[in-house]
């Protein structure tokens, strides 16, 4: 099944997600189930990382939900918000 995680950066937490970025790509690159299908950073207006996407497939909600529970920007309180919810393609393949 597909997921889309949006996560959106607490303001002035920059300082603290350079500091998280490597641990993060770490989290992303695991073997396991979920498997990520598309990642990136969202950008605001002038261009700088305010958040991320990421488009996942898993067995289950929860289980996409863990996986962005364990990553390490929201353990460290990185995020104001986070959010998983199945998509159901219309237009376009992966």
């Amino acid at each position: 099944m597909l997921f889309v995680g949006i996560a959106r950066f607490r303001p002035n937490s920059q300082n603290e997600h350079d500091a998280l970025r490597s641990a993060f790509t770490d989290h992303l690159a695991q073997p396991l189930n979920p498997r990520i299908k598309l990642a990136g950073a969202i950008l605001d207006d002038a261009g700088e990382r305010c958040g991320i996407f990421m488009m996942l497939e898993a067995d289950s909600v929860e289980t996409a939900r863990h996986y962005l529970a364990a990553s390490p920007y929201q353990t460290k309180g990185l995020y104001e918000s986070a959010a998983i919810n199945a998509v159901q393609l219309e237009v376009g393949h992966l």
